[in-house]
């Protein structure tokens, strides 16, 4: 009798239709602009490859954190200029990128948020912190390209935190 009524329970639970997984925010990156960026960071297609990877991790989380399930936030990097510049004059340095005041990293992206096929939402935004050095969020952190990604959090948080 027992085993019976595992097995009714068993087809019972395996009748139950399945509900549809909910939907996630999405974001979606157009990095053209890095191919026409003046940056000696991302002259060569493998640079740039990195640098849109790296970004791309952070916008996904950046996404699911900030914009509501069903929106679509798609982004275009119309301009990049990384933190900091080489100096092939420094032996030895040809591969480090220097960071100085003069070199803040500098970002212009156009936006639209979808949601259910409704723009809600669009713009241009041009991102740069001529104090980058002085953040403390940024000091010690080894993260790749650290500097563009606080750049891009708090344009995120600035303009998407109120609204999500």
């Amino acid at each position: 009798m027992a085993m019976l009524l595992r097995c009714v329970c068993l087809a019972a639970l395996l009748a139950l239709p399945l509900s549809a997984p909910p939907l996630l925010a999405d974001v979606v990156v157009d990095y053209a602009g890095l191919s026409s960026s003046r940056d000696a960071g991302l002259r060569h297609d493998r640079d740039r490859r990195q640098v849109a990877a790296e970004l791309d991790r952070d916008l996904q989380k950046l996404g699911r954190r900030y914009l509501r399930p069903g929106q679509t936030l798609e982004l275009q990097i119309a301009q990049i200029d990384l933190a900091g510049d080489y100096e092939p004059w420094r032996s030895g340095f040809q591969d480090v990128r220097i960071l100085r005041d003069i070199t803040p990293p500098r970002i212009v992206l156009r936006y639209q948020l979808v949601e259910d096929g409704r723009l809600i939402a669009q713009g241009q935004a041009k991102l740069g912190d001529m104090n980058y050095l002085s953040d403390p969020r940024a000091r010690g952190d080894g993260t790749p390209l650290i500097h563009e990604k606080l750049l891009l959090r708090d344009w995120f948080r600035k303009t998407f935190a109120a609204a999500g």
